[in-house]
């Protein structure tokens, strides 16, 4: 079957079915069409008669002459384009489009946002030439637009024209990250005119719009560009402005695409129960209006909410959405044609349980993106992964190994492949993994590797986004990488380019991009150029990634993290050390454990992420309202059912797999990145004093993944000499205030390190930041214990991201950041993991050390000490905030990381923090863990007083990384 592209015809059809202003439309879409056979030519029964429309257009000309104004003029076109689409008449009603573009006499700013439109639906064609040239038209105009205009638009030019250039960038050479950032611009104006207080209230609100009308589709292609938490933070940050800034007046179908947008954000970090409750509210606010009136938002509703469900393993409860979206799209006769068929069909088909039909369906969307955007293309992954749910819940006919293992395999990768981390389906493709690793646990045998590796996967693919900017950010720095780096991208968009070119060569359409609906065969021999140019692009992309992984490691595990084999994860444990890799799953959850020498094991656990859930919140509840206990065997809140339930969840199914070891080292993400999993009992208890306590027994160490274990390993360096390197107490005023004298008093027990946020005005203020005097003597007191001497010790305005930037870490065998710590989403418009440093003159965008500018240090250290920072909160995706920081400081040379779980108290911080250094200074057989584990079992034995027993105090810590000497 050949398959063609979307041509100007079906692109025209689309847009009409948006009922959207003009003619823009959203073909950023997933839901990307193919031409459909019999779409030229469409007539409504109910439009201008066809014999009397070259008469109707004569006499539209003859009024317009006699018409100087230019609204009266584009008024008279504009419905006369309408007419014309409205009787099928496609070529006519953009013909008529062109001479609103061509008209001098119309304003500048309608122009601009005509051209946009037709750019916008000439990418869509894939005709190029024609776009460029309505590109050039639009900014053109937009440029000549004067203020008083603005003020009479339905929507600003320049956001129309970032839009044109955002889908002939996706769809001209298959770069989705210029796409982003066109979007990103689209939305960075938005916000700039909302803010700016010379503008009108009519132009303020034009921004409002844009923010939430555009909110879907950055959001989406955020997700496309493998950005989840980035695309969570936005949705929440739009979500909590909505509900409380009186500035921003969201309408009800604004908030039904919040909704749809937040749908896809938890859908892209694996949250199908949260994505199913937002798509409920999109739905309920979309209803609230007529669905007649918003055909295709209302229908792709609908379509996402099957998705979700089959993610979920529940589409066949949602059959009257499969009858309804076939209601909706059936009130617009043109909304059919503008959504793809075979999505449409096989997830009716699915919802029907007719898997193999569904199966069936699906393949021409697959084979067409396949072609097109080859397998590392979000548009292809998202059908693919589509197709792997409808085998997986198949029950006549069960899916096989083979199919599994070939959806799977270019996903996590295989053994020394390239595999590209930037680019993500946005919709199921958490859920197909998952349930394609339940589907490989259960068979057992061999295949519990390749349900490691999706495991594995997981872990990074968290904070795969911090890590991508790293990568960015590293080349940028090094000149002989950034060499090699620029070849590997012209490669990369070149192999784009080439990929395209066969697609369209072989589906008829080479050298003709003129957006005929008609598509000829090409020759053999055009073919076979083109095949070969693509063959060759390839074969110089993996000879240069090759040199690149060999020369410049780190980069390659940044850019494309290798996921390591059981054996190779093996290779690098100690004896006494285990491996575990847990993951929190819908129906279930799983344990992969991993001994000294590849001994491997995966385990299902009896327990579901809703379970867990509400397990953790329990437990963490107490801890995150920051009020310490005061009293001697006060549990003050603490739960210790949930402190039990949760080690008889994750721990005692797998706790044979122990014997012999005392280190075992966790990887989690998401939900499980905020277990704090050193107060956990092994038993139920009453009383602290009768607990049985897991950290008494066994040194729990974190890690994000097992390629960071290896890494680690893998490139060993001698210890640095210098003992210590401190940034404490940083000046968040950029003022210096008198140093506090060594020895003075301590703060009161009940001050905690909170970062400072008025949650109820979402304000925030840099210099409000709340300032840290007593983190001085905490690190003065690690300083002695460790023989460095004062002046290693930088404060205040010394204290600076800047001074971070400059120092020469790599000599330091301990490096410390007292200072608060930042998770995505917890500041308004901060959507990184980093750590608050001393005032430099900008707050935010110059203050915080951030993780991608850690991955550029060079650091040797045996410790990174993240003091006082409260990364772990279970705040939105903050329990991967620490994730992303350890990363980075891995990707750096850091070998280990002390961090906090949540805000400690100061003395208890101080003392926890002084007497690990003491005791890893005092024995030089003691490990890492083995250091943090004595301090945290002398306080809770009572050696700092009987208050500091209770696991507020010491259980905050975890040890991250390799926690060997």
């Amino acid at each position: 079957m050949a398959h063609r592209t979307l041509n100007l015809v079906h692109a025209v059809l689309l847009a009409g079915a948006l009922g959207l202003a003009g003619l823009a439309c959203v073909a950023c879409s997933p839901a990307r069409t193919q031409t459909s056979p019999g779409t030229q030519g469409a007539r409504s029964s109910t439009a201008t008669p066809w014999k009397t429309a070259g008469a109707h257009e004569r006499s539209i000309h003859a009024r317009l002459a006699g018409i100087e104004d230019g609204e009266k003029r584009y008024a008279l076109l504009d419905s006369l384009s309408t007419e014309y689409f409205r009787a099928g008449m496609i070529a006519d009603s953009v013909r008529v489009r062109e001479q609103i573009v061509d008209d001098s006499k119309i304003g500048a700013g309608r122009r601009s946002l005509e051209a946009s439109n037709l750019a916008f639906l000439y990418a869509l064609s894939h005709n190029y030439r024609k776009c460029d040239h309505y590109l050039v038209l639009a900014r053109t105009f937009a440029r000549q637009t004067p203020p008083t205009e603005l003020e009479t638009l339905p929507r600003e030019p320049a956001y129309a024209f970032f839009a044109a250039e955002a889908e002939k960038e996706r769809l001209a050479a298959n770069r989705n990250d210029l796409a982003l950032l066109k979007y990103q611009q689209i939305t960075d104006l938005a916000w700039h005119n909302l803010n700016d207080p010379t503008l009108s209230e009519k132009r303020h609100q034009a921004a409002v719009n844009e923010l939430y009308d555009n909110a879907v589709e950055l959001i989406r292609i955020l997700a496309q560009n493998n950005r989840p938490a980035e695309a969570l933070s936005y949705a929440n940050e739009l979500s909590w402005d909505a509900d409380h800034r009186p500035d921003m007046q969201v309408s009800v179908i604004q908030r039904a695409r919040l909704e749809r947008g937040l749908a896809i954000a938890r859908e892209s970090n694996n949250d199908y129960d949260g994505a199913l409750s937002a798509i409920d509210a999109a739905l309920a606010g979309e209803e609230r209006v007529d669905p007649a009136k918003i055909t295709a938002e209302y229908g792709d509703c609908l379509r996402q909410r099957m998705l979700i469900a089959l993610a979920m393993g529940r589409i066949g409860d949602y059959r009257g959405d499969a009858a309804a979206y076939e209601r909706i799209m059936s009130l617009n006769p043109f909304a059919e044609q503008g959504s793809s068929a075979n999505d449409r069909e096989s997830l009716s088909l699915a919802a029907r349980g007719q898997w193999q039909a569904a199966s069936k369906r699906i393949e021409p969307l697959i084979a067409y993106e396949l072609r097109v955007q080859g397998a590392q293309g979000p548009f292809y992954k998202y059908p693919a992964a589509m197709q792997m749910l409808y085998r997986l819940q198949d029950p006549v006919t069960p899916a096989k190994e083979a199919d599994v293992i070939a959806y799977v395999s270019p996903i996590v990768g295989m053994q020394g492949s390239w595999n590209d981390a930037t680019s993500r389906g946005a919709y199921v493709e958490d859920g197909a993994l998952e349930m394609s690793m339940r589907y490989l646990v259960e068979r057992g045998g061999d295949d519990t590797a390749l349900a490691f590796r999706i495991a594995e996967h997981f872990q990074m693919d968290a904070t795969q986004d911090a890590m991508n900017d790293g990568a960015a950010r590293l080349a940028a720095g090094t000149p002989a990488l950034r060499e090699f780096v620029e070849r590997e991208q012209a490669l990369r968009y070149g192999q784009n380019t080439a990929q395209l070119a066969l697609a369209r060569a072989d589906a008829g359409l080479s050298g003709q991009d003129n957006g005929d609906v008609s598509a000829t065969p090409d020759t053999p021999t055009e073919l076979a150029r083109e095949d070969r140019a693509q063959r060759e692009a390839n074969a110089q992309l993996a000879a240069l990634r090759k040199q690149i992984a060999e020369q410049f490691p780190l980069y390659r595990q940044l850019a494309s993290p290798a996921i390591p084999s059981p054996r190779e994860v093996g290779a690098v444990l100690h004896p006494g050390e285990v491996y575990v890799d847990l993951y929190a799953g819908r129906d279930a959850s799983y344990a992969f454990v991993v001994h000294p020498g590849g001994a491997f094991r995966a385990i299902r656990l009896a327990v579901t992420h809703e379970t867990l859930k509400t397990q953790i919140a329990a437990l963490r509840a107490s801890f995150d309202a920051g009020v310490p206990p005061t009293q001697p065997g006060e549990l003050a809140g603490f739960d210790l059912n949930a402190a039990a339930a949760l080690y008889r969840a994750l721990i005692a199914p797998i706790e044979a797999e122990f014997a012999g070891a005392d280190t075992v080292y966790l990887a989690t993400s998401g939900l499980l990145a905020s277990v704090p999993f050193d107060v956990l009992v092994t038993q139920p208890a009453s009383s602290l004093s009768g607990a049985s306590w897991w950290i008494e027994k066994t040194l729990p160490v974190r890690i994000p993944s097992a390629a960071a274990l290896v890494l680690a390993r893998t490139y060993p360096a001698p210890h640095a000499q210098r003992p210590l390197l401190a940034f404490a107490d940083p000046s968040f005023d950029g003022l210096d205030a008198e140093p506090p004298e060594q020895g003075a008093p301590a703060a009161t027990l009940a001050a905690s390190r909170a970062f400072p946020l008025d949650a109820g005005t979402r304000a925030f203020d840099y210099h409000r930041v709340a300032p840290l005097p007593e983190t001085l003597a905490e690190a003065r007191s690690i300083a002695a214990a460790l023989g460095a001497p004062q002046d290693s010790v930088l404060w205040g305005t010394r204290a600076s991201r800047s001074a971070v930037m400059k120092a020469d870490l790599s000599s330091d065998r301990v490096v410390l950041f007292a200072t608060h710590g930042i998770s995505p989403g917890e500041v308004p418009g901060w959507r990184k993991s980093g750590l608050a440093l001393a005032y430099e003159g900008h707050g935010l965008a110059d203050s915080v050390l951030t993780a991608d500018d850690i991955v550029t240090l060079r650091l040797n250290a045996d410790w990174v000490v993240l003091s006082a920072c409260n990364t772990g909160l279970a705040t939105g995706n903050a329990g991967d905030a620490i994730s992303a920081l350890s990363r980075a400081f891995f990707a750096a040379g850091a070998r280990s990381l002390l961090v906090t779980q949540w805000a400690v108290e100061s003395q208890s911080a101080a003392r926890i923090t002084a007497g690990v250094f003491e005791a890893y200074a005092a024995n030089p057989a003691l490990s890492k863990a083995g250091a943090l584990a004595q301090a945290e079992r002398e306080m809770l034995a009572g050696k700092d007083g009987q208050v500091y027993r209770h696991p507020y105090y010491w259980g905050a810590y975890e040890l991250a990384g390799d926690a060997a000497r």
